[in-house]
């Protein structure tokens, strides 16, 4: 690709390039240039018209060639490369000219490249920004408008169970669709204090802390400081923050001791990690999935309810036919002769739709008898009818009286009515 060298400030003049061109001008020449200008450095401050003031120092600088290109540079903005090379022109130095071409193409390529680079700038930090991003996640979030991201667990373990770690940390967010937090991980660089940036994170960003325990876990006095913090937030907070796991048959700490602990070595009717999960998992979660199978089950008897309708509509639509069967039966007697041997042929279909009538309409007092309200006002005994709830002997003679007198009328009374013959 061939560079525009006018279009290439002297600024893009690499410091290679500037000791090419020094090493070249710098030794004095004797003979001079067609035009009268001397073939070193002298004849390039006569070309930049620097002023004859400045010539004494220059005599007695160590790099003349470069405090001309420099100076030259700052008194006259907009020079360029190809500038320099109608310098070296004027003053015949054609062997320089030859020895600088590529490099001067190389400068004009990078060049360009920084200033097409410097069109997308950096975006500027707010205050107070960096105090809210703790992990990877928070800073892709941010980016889209989003809070700050939340975790189910925080994982901690020693760095000589990271292979276990690692399988672990697959297991829960791939099959389980759980979202962990790990310090190697997800922690963002640059952090000031890494040992509050994760206690913010299992105090406030963490609902559980996930446990590998092991000798070497023990071992890290780090790993024991946060262990005692969870539990200091389990214990203000009423919840149930630590989830400890036995990978490594050992000594429990003693904050450990009453816990239940998930063995993974354990065997039999145990799922270690079914259990895991159980574990970690929110009980609103929870709650959601038993919402969605309530409503499923809602709408299974929604269509339970749909389908009786349907049949309870068949039922009446049958009825109405035996309804109309019957009025056609009914009116036999008013037609002609020949309709009644047609009558007598149907007679046992006629049989047939009685009986099924029949039994729909037994079937329909079943139902309304299963509909009476519990409520329904029941009729209770006349008063008068009840005995007197005297015990004297003179009321029950009285009454034993009354009944006598009662009889023997109904007697009298009946041997009165004649016998028709």
């Amino acid at each position: 690709m061939t560079v525009d060298l006018s279009t290439v400030p002297l600024v893009a003049l690499s410091i290679e390039s500037k000791y090419a061109i020094s090493s070249l001008l710098n030794p004095p020449k004797i003979l001079p240039s067609e035009n009268g200008l001397p073939r070193d450095w002298r004849g390039l401050a006569h070309f930049c018209k620097l002023g004859g003031e400045i010539m004494p120092l220059l005599t007695s600088h160590p790099d003349p060639t470069t405090y001309i290109l420099t100076t030259w540079q700052q008194k006259k903005k907009d020079v360029t490369l190809k500038d320099l090379q109608i310098a070296l022109e004027e003053i015949e130095r054609w062997d320089i000219l030859d020895d600088t071409s590529k490099l001067f193409e190389g400068d004009g390529e990078k060049y360009l490249e920084q200033l097409q680079k410097s069109q997308t700038s950096a975006e500027i930090i707010s205050n107070g920004i960096d105090e809210k991003i703790l992990t990877v996640d928070d800073l892709h979030r941010l980016r889209q408008g989003l809070e700050n991201q939340y975790y189910d667990a925080f994982l901690l373990y020693a760095d000589e169970d990271v292979s276990w770690a690692t399988e672990m940390l697959n297991k829960l967010e791939n099959k389980y669709n759980l979202k962990l937090c790990v310090k190697d991980r997800d922690l963002i660089a640059g952090v000031t204090f890494e040992h509050e940036a994760i206690m913010t994170l299992i105090s406030e960003r963490c609902n559980r802390l996930i446990v590998i325990i092991s000798s070497n876990f023990l071992k890290s006095p780090a790993n024991k400081f946060f262990l005692n913090y969870a539990q200091a937030l389990g214990i203000d907070k009423q919840q149930r923050k630590i989830i400890p796991c036995l990978y490594e048959i050992c000594k429990l700490p003693p904050q450990l001791r009453y816990m239940f602990v998930l063995d993974y070595n354990r065997i039999g009717l145990y799922d270690f990690w079914e259990k895991l999960k159980d574990s970690v998992q929110v009980a609103n979660k929870v709650k959601e999935n038993a919402n969605a199978l309530l409503e499923k089950d809602m709408n299974n008897e929604i269509e339970t309810d749909k389908e009786s309708i349907k049949h309870v509509e068949s039922l009446e639509v049958q009825t109405l036919e035996l309804q109309n069967s019957k009025e056609t039966l009914n009116i036999k007697n008013s037609n002609p002769p020949e309709f009644n041997n047609m009558y007598k042929d149907n007679k046992k279909y006629n049989q047939f739709l009685q009986w099924t009538k029949k039994k729909l309409s037994i079937k329909g007092e079943n139902n309304k008898k299963e509909d009476v309200s519990i409520t329904e006002t029941i009729s209770l005994p006349s008063i008068e009818d009840l005995d007197l709830l005297s015990t004297s002997t003179e009321s029950i003679e009285k009454k034993s009286k009354i009944k006598f007198i009662d009889k023997y009328v109904k007697k009298a009374h009946l041997k009165k009515i004649p016998v028709k013959s």
